[in-house]
């Protein structure tokens, strides 16, 4: 027995040991806000002032001491973060993964994203002759500090990994992969040429589409383009790293501010994950100060501001994608045709390591237009017997947006910060300034690819003749653009921008709802304050959707029914204003009934499958309202019940009372229990998180939350049959300023500054951003005094 005792005791006593162990090595592994730090490289002692959420503000006496400790700090919080984007830019998923990932790897390969960040890294950093790039190069020596000597974050543990240093090609590829944002604005065109071509003109017009001629073409780039998609849907379903997707902005001057400076606002619209997309910083040297947003991997801040100047972004998302048929040489398959002659491919050879399995050897082939798509997408269909390419404008490029970015940081005032304007290529942005002199302005930047006069850039275009190129780029000036215009007021959400000389910009814009909703908010009163527009940030108000449940309740009322809770919901649903509040019922009742409404009216003609697809689709949120207020749509008629002509409101009526049914036995007769938040949640999803029992210990959720589609507190979510609105992206930071004011800036942003799971700011923000609170961010070194402070040291 007392063998027995003393056999336990060393079991216990070992099991002790053991979890005090696994608990000193985990906190081992947590940030560091407090104490003194020895770094190399450094030249003189950095101070970093920690807020009580974790946001960095670094004091330092150079520059480049100022982004070397900035890459350390953002390294402990966002290394993970970093090296999962740079693994799904490099198509190295597989080498962490396995082989479930060498599809998506060959995938990415084929978009050519790293070697733009190859050629660009090679042609600005082969000499260390600028400020931008002795300030990137220290910032990636505070990363690479961190993964030399410092522990790492579990997540490489738990993936049996340490990262490889970090190198100027990974900024590149950072900025490249936020590129991406494309992919949010290509629709589901191959269904609607499908309904062009089964059922007509009369079927397109509820989508404000003209008729699509040259269907099969147009519908076989846009297949292609579809499968593109299919890479983003790959990687979001294993690894949710955030592309952005939208957002809203909107800058007023000092007449229309109560304090008699110039206001701004910004909100990105992101996908959801854990971390965050956005980490906050601000940097302070002599002659330099700069708050703001900044990417894992990337120095420069994206969004920011200091006393003089500010900054927001939106997604200005013109068509810089094209698909090319190629002539391929029958008896070579290395060659095609180029004008009048065969010419080599290029050939560029892909080794995929692949963990637990032997690497996968390949080769690419790329003609002048970019990369043979069947390449990398097997379930491309070659285009009679034709291979196509896709032309990307970032394929062509030796990207100029370093330089960009390091002018927009270090402006002295309007003129230099337009100066950074023409040098953003990567990616269209709607750039909104404000600064304290009261100035106000907008640009959309970007490179917007000029075609010939007689190309249709929605067609696959002929790679052979030559006839069909890309002609060059417009010249910056001609893109969209307005400084200080007499209206005091500027503001974007995706929309198409007005032509220029006559010239429209072809594009994936957005149906203008949330832009024509700040529009409406800014100009119901002459003066605001950043407390006011705050509301602007959270309204989630839909005009269109209150007027969409009048229209049903009136069309149902027609007929007679003496039902309590049908003439309940009726009462719900008129006393609507169209709010998304977590609270509210009626949104709860309308999105149900919105989605019923539409499968009936359209799954007889699209299936199951194709209907789903197109249900969420933005061709589908963008029209809504012309489908409901047509009843002479075909779309109304069952064309399974051939002796019956079914009307808009005989649908509506049924899809009335079988919804309201559905409701009462899924959330119970007592409507008062039908609220939002109770179907509509959000959790923010680690990469680990996606699988089970880890999902407890990383993501971060769920909460009830406010909002909707196509309103200004854009929480996106797919509609669907079960009525449970999970929301997949929303905004991904909250900014505004007073420069009456701007050492105190208000900011949020969704979880924490940090993706390490042991950090007290890991999801401390959390609870006040879907409450929609705001943080205050400082730049007076005075206010500070009760920060917590980290010495670094040379």
């Amino acid at each position: 027995m007392r063998i027995f005792k003393r056999i336990l005791f060393s079991i216990l006593l070992l099991l002790v040991i053991i979890i005090a162990a696994g608990y000193f090595w985990l906190k081992s592994t947590a940030p560091r806000y407090s104490g003194k730090l020895q770094i190399n490289k450094l030249k003189d002692a950095v101070e970093v002032r920690f807020d009580e959420y974790g946001v960095p503000n670094i004091f330092a006496g150079n520059s480049t001491d100022a982004y070397l400790a900035l890459g350390y700090l953002h390294a402990q919080e966002r290394l993970f973060q970093m090296e999962m984007i740079r693994r799904v830019v490099s198509g190295r998923l597989s080498e962490i993964l396995g082989p479930s990932f060498i599809n998506t790897d060959k995938k990415m390969n084929s978009l050519l994203i790293r070697r733009m960040a190859q050629n660009s890294a090679d042609e600005y950093f082969k000499n260390i002759d600028k400020a931008y790039k002795k300030e990137a190069m220290a910032y990636l020596d505070g990363i690479n500090y961190f993964i030399e000597n410092e522990n790492l974050p579990i997540e490489f543990s738990l993936f049996g990994f340490k990262p490889d240093k970090f190198s100027a090609v990974d900024i590149y590829s950072t900025l490249g992969y936020m590129a991406l944002s494309f992919t949010s604005a290509i629709s589901q065109e191959p269904l609607i040429t499908n309904i062009f071509r089964r059922y007509g003109d009369e079927y397109l017009k509820d989508f404000s589409l003209d008729s699509l001629s040259n269907a099969g073409l147009y519908s076989h780039k846009t297949e292609i383009e579809n499968e593109l998609l299919s890479v983003f849907n790959d990687i979001q379903d294993a690894i949710p790293i955030p592309v952005w997707e939208g957002s809203n902005n909107w800058v007023l001057n000092k007449k229309r501010s109560k304090s008699g400076k110039v206001l701004l606002a910004n909100d990105t619209h992101i996908a959801y994950s854990q971390p965050s997309v956005w980490y906050e910083a601000h940097l302070n040297y002599p002659g330099f100060e700069m708050s703001g947003y900044y990417l894992a991997g990337v120095p420069y801040a994206v969004m920011g501001h200091n006393k003089h100047y500010g900054w927001g972004l939106t997604i200005f998302p013109f068509d810089n994608l094209d698909i090319y048929q190629e002539k391929q040489n029958p008896e070579d398959s290395l060659k095609y045709w180029v004008n009048d002659h065969w010419e080599n491919y290029s050939i560029t050879k892909f080794t995929i390591k692949v963990k637990d399995e032997e690497d996968v050897n390949y080769n690419l082939k790329s003609s002048r237009h970019g990369p043979i798509l069947q390449e990398g997408f097997a379930n491309i269909t070659k285009l009679n017997n034709q291979p196509v390419s896709l032309w990307w404008s970032l394929h062509k490029m030796k990207s100029t947006v370093m330089d960009a970015l390091y002018k927009i940081n270090n402006a002295s005032d309007i003129y230099e910060f337009e100066a950074g304007m023409p040098l953003i290529d990567l990616i269209g942005l709607n750039v909104l300034y404000g600064d304290s002199d009261g100035n106000i302005a907008w640009w959309a930047a970007g490179k917007i690819p000029m075609h010939p006069e007689s190309v249709n850039s929605m067609l696959i275009l002929d790679g052979a003749s030559g006839n069909e190129e890309i002609l060059g780029y417009y010249s910056f000036i001609e893109n969209p653009q307005s400084v200080n215009p007499e209206s005091g007021f500027l503001h974007t959400a995706n929309n198409a921008p007005p032509a220029v000389n006559a010239t429209v910009y072809p594009g994936y814009y957005s149906g203008g709802y949330r832009n024509n909703r700040i529009a409406y908010l800014i100009n119901s009163k002459d003066k605001w304050d950043i407390e006011s527009m705050s509301k602007i940030q959270l309204d989630n108000l839909s005009v269109r959707d209150s007027m969409l449940a009048h229209l049903i309740v009136g069309i149902v009322s027609k007929g007679n029914f003496n039902d309590d809770l049908l003439l309940k919901v009726n009462n719900i649903l008129l006393n609507w204003d169209g709010n998304s509040d977590k609270d509210c019922i009626a949104v709860t009742i309308y999105n149900r009934l919105l989605y019923s409404i539409l499968e009936a009216a359209m799954k007889d003609e699209l299936g199951i499958v194709d209907f789903d697809r197109i249900v969420s689709s933005t061709i589908v949120r963008n029209s809504i309202e012309r489908l409901f207020l047509n009843n002479k749509s075909p779309w109304w008629d069952n064309i399974k019940t051939s002796n019956i002509v079914e009307t808009r409101d005989v649908i509506i009526t049924q899809s009335y009372k079988s919804v309201i049914e559905e409701l009462k036995q899924e959330l119970g007769s007592n409507t008062n229990k039908w609220k939002w938040g109770r179907v509509h949640t959000l959790t923010y999803v680690h990469p680990i998180g996606r699988k089970k029992p880890f999902d407890k210990v990383f993501n971060v959720g769920p909460f009830a939350m406010s909002g909707s589609n196509e309103v200004i507190d854009k929480e996106s979510f797919k509609y669907n049959e079960k009525g449970i609105y999970k929301v997949s992206s929303g905004p991904a930071m909250r900014m505004l300023i007073d420069f009456a004011d701007a050492d105190n800036v208000w900011s949020i942003i969704p979880t924490g500054q940090s993706g390490n799971i042991m950090s007290s700011h890991y999801d401390d923000q959390a609870k006040m951003f879907v409450s929609g609170k705001y943080k205050t961010l400082h730049l007076n070194r005075n206010n500070m005094t009760n920060y917590k402070v980290l010495k670094l040291n040379p």
